[in-house]
């Protein structure tokens, strides 16, 4: 292995358009091709298929076109077990129990899974929800064992992996701090811009923030810029503004806000998360509300490079505060940045990632490392 280069398989479930995929992986490639890694990603879901997924209804061509893609992803895992390394993120096939995972277990290459969610919980998007009844409740706890090494999130995450697998590492989602950046021109005039970025399945978080948006608008004015919710979201008695969300205007999305909003409910599923709307907002300079919520609480030290909200009085006090000072929002907003620099950055994070696969490779099928 040392000698030349290693062939490493990714499979993921999500094309690039899924931040998942983007950031747990695909952001590694170039630094990892430059240590020596020939990378070939395999996405389970089309673009077109993955867009499908959350519209409501529409199951008969949920369906038709599943089995196609189920078709594909079948007929090329013998030729995956040929690779040298394969890197799952999340899960090798999206419904049913563990087959496809045990059937490259059983290979040469060396596994190596990656998740940052509470997978092994019970969660599906409102339009997905007949999806629930074709999943297995152990298939992730399975597939945990089956690895040589386990990749998390955040150490709440790496509890649940540990109880199945001895070999977890911690490696939290980080951004390109060079791709990040803050803008590098001053606010338009008029009300700050309260941003919200996320997706159709994390919209109830931001629905669930409605009075204290509405209380916030009472005080003094803002505009709301959501992007990537519902199609239908909306807030009565606050002034939103719908943005569509793209890959080429990520950055630039995060760089129109003001102040930054992460709500989350407190329950396991939350906990699960890596917090990384968060991150992309403060790599952007831009300060951010969020809950306080599992890992959030070790990204956001409150009041020094963010806030974190435990209830609607603290989340109308410092998202207030926030809107009302500019000289606040630059100071939290530069604290933020730093923190990312220093510890979410893939600057910091890539060779960490480069070092465990390539010694993941090196040691091949090792039984001994499974718990």
């Amino acid at each position: 292995m040392a000698d030349r280069r290693v062939r490493m398989l990714v499979l993921s479930p999500f094309p690039e358009e899924a931040a998942g995929t983007r950031f747990r992986i695909t952001h590694y490639i170039p630094y990892l091709e430059s240590q020596g890694f020939d990378v070939t990603v395999d996405s389970f879901f089309t673009p077109s298929f993955f867009r499908l997924v959350y519209r409501k209804g529409q199951y008969p061509q949920k369906i038709v076109a599943f089995a196609g893609l189920a078709a594909r992803r079948l007929a090329a895992m013998p030729a995956a077990r040929r690779y040298d390394l394969i890197f799952i993120y999340r899960e090798a096939f999206p419904i049913g129990p563990p087959f496809v995972e045990r059937y490259l277990s059983r290979g040469s290459a060396a596994i190596v899974l990656d998740f940052d969610d509470a997978i092994y919980l019970r969660n599906s998007s409102e339009a997905n929800r007949f999806v629930e009844s074709l999943k297995f409740a152990q298939k992730v706890a399975t597939i945990v064992g089956l690895a040589d090494r386990v990749i998390v999130g955040n150490e709440f995450l790496a509890a649940y992996a540990r109880a199945h697998n001895s070999a977890v590492t911690t490696i939290p989602t980080c951004v390109d701090t060079s791709r990040f950046v803050r803008r590098t021109v001053p606010s338009a005039p008029g009300p700050p811009v309260v941003g919200w970025i996320g997706s159709p399945t994390t919209t109830p978080y931001l629905a669930a923030l409605g009075d204290v948006l509405r209380e916030t608008g009472r005080r003094r004015p803002f505009l709301m810029r959501v992007s990537g919710s519902a199609e239908d979201f909306s807030l009565p008695g606050v002034d939103v503004r719908h943005e569509p969300w793209t890959i080429g205007r990520e950055v630039e999305l995060f760089n129109t806000c003001d102040v930054g909003v992460y709500p989350l409910t407190d329950d396991e599923w939350s906990r699960g998360k890596c917090g990384f709307k968060a991150i992309q907002f403060m790599a952007c300079g831009v300060p951010v509300v969020a809950s306080a919520v599992g890992v959030n609480r070790d990204i956001i030290e409150d009041g020094v490079n963010g806030f974190l909200a435990s209830s609607p009085a603290e989340w109308v006090d410092k998202l207030d505060r926030l809107v009302a000072d500019p000289s606040l929002r630059a100071r939290l907003g530069a604290a933020g940045r730093k923190t990312i620099e220093e510890r979410y950055s893939l600057k910091v994070q890539a060779p960490l990632m480069a070092d465990l696969l390539r010694d993941a490779a090196r040691a091949g099928r090792h039984q001994g490392k499974r718990a």
